[in-house]
């Protein structure tokens, strides 16, 4: 079954709606992020005045566009794979293979969130700021460990529900 089908079959309703959120926080902030290097670029070489913060901005703004595009990358599995013994496996080897992998990033996720959670917190707690900007990095510290979570979720429930689609796709099509 094409990509394009199976997103169509299984992305309806609410999760309709937080991908095309997602995509647009990301699509959004990467505007910004040019935006940002547009100004600093003809600021530094036209006027001798760089941007102020540019730096900081830049790399918050790549931390938000990374982050929330990892549930979609996720749940869809277009994650890069290398499949030199596909060809090889069983489809129901092949499908137990993949939901243990789920299983297994899914669980790394939720503690990598929890951790990261921690440290936003004593960030925000300390008032731990960015050098020029004075933003408060524990938000974006405490968004990365959220998409953590979300993600550890969606590979679950989306994620395992697509390996099992497309497992049941391919069996209809050797038939």
């Amino acid at each position: 079954m094409e990509i394009d089908q199976l997103n169509q079959s299984t992305e309806k309703g609410p999760v309709k709606w937080l991908a095309f959120a997602l995509d647009g926080l990301s699509a959004l902030v990467l505007f910004v992020l040019m935006l940002i290097t547009c100004v600093d670029v003809v600021g530094r070489y036209v006027f001798n005045k760089p941007l102020t913060g540019s730096t900081e901005l830049t790399e918050m703004a790549l931390a938000i566009v990374v982050f929330s595009v990892f549930p979609l990358i996720s749940w869809r599995g277009e994650h890069v794979v290398v499949d030199i013994l596909d060809n090889f496996v069983p489809p129901v080897l092949d499908l137990i293979r993949t939901l243990v992998f789920n299983l297994a990033a899914a669980i790394a996720l939720f503690f990598v969130g929890q951790r990261v959670i921690v440290l936003g917190n004593r960030s925000l707690g300390y008032g731990e700021v960015s050098e020029y900007l004075s933003v408060p990095t524990g938000w974006i510290i405490n968004f990365i460990g959220g998409i953590c979570w979300v993600t550890a979720f969606f590979i679950l429930t989306l994620g395992s529900y697509r390996v099992w689609k497309n497992h049941q796709f391919s069996e209809q099509a050797k038939k």
